[in-house]
């Protein structure tokens, strides 16, 4: 593919994604984006059949480039990193292991923006979710295949604490950095939340 290939297409993906972050997906036709990205429309239709294709292709990259990057990061036993470790260092882990995962994500912070925002798509975040929750999981079973009810509801609200925090620093703009963002999820997952309320309360 001709860099001026790339060129197009990537300006017909920038131009999708910010009309559906306007205006929604529903209401996007190729027309409409023809006209805005300045592209006669059979420009658009050699590249994509319709715009359900194109929505498509972005998410399933994104979806399958995420996956790589969580099945090489995340989902690890705590208890074979502290072996190897040591539990001293285990916070210095947890934050390596996040960086990789928030670098991804900063990387693609205006796509995920979109995605989760009031015209996103819930389904595929959701998706994202559930692939995260999977892989934290597949890990834990090869371990300990036998988890109590109770253990699962603990394991879910780790699970779910870590999402919401990813989910809000995307929607306010993803201002801190990577590494910032990866030291906290490191400490909300390597300190009790008994101290971490006494440390803010302590101020």
């Amino acid at each position: 593919m001709s860099n001026k290939t790339d060129r197009t297409k990537q300006h017909i993906i920038t131009i999708f994604f910010e009309m559906m972050d306007e205006i929604g997906f529903d209401k996007i036709t190729v027309a409409g984006l023809s006209k805005r990205a300045k592209i006669n429309r059979g420009t658009f239709y050699h590249y994509y059949v319709d715009k359900y294709a194109l929505l498509e292709e972005v998410e399933e990259e994104m979806y399958s480039s995420l996956e790589q990057v969580m099945k090489d990061h995340v989902g690890v036993t705590v208890k074979s990193k502290i072996e190897q470790y040591g539990r001293a260092n285990i916070f210095q882990f947890f934050k390596e292991a996040c960086e990789n995962l928030m670098i991804f994500l900063y990387e693609r912070k205006e796509l995920a923006q979109v995605l989760i925002g009031e015209n996103g798509r819930p389904q595929f975040i959701e998706r994202l979710e559930r692939l995260y929750i999977k892989t934290v999981q597949l890990k834990l079973q090869n371990v300990s295949p036998e988890i109590t009810e109770s253990e699962k509801l603990q394991q879910e609200f780790i699970y779910y604490g870590v999402i919401a925090i990813v989910k809000r620093w995307l929607r306010t703009g993803a201002r801190q950095s990577p590494e910032e963002i990866a030291e906290i999820l490191a400490k909300s997952m390597t300190t009790s939340p008994i101290s971490i309320f006494e440390e803010i309360e302590s101020r």
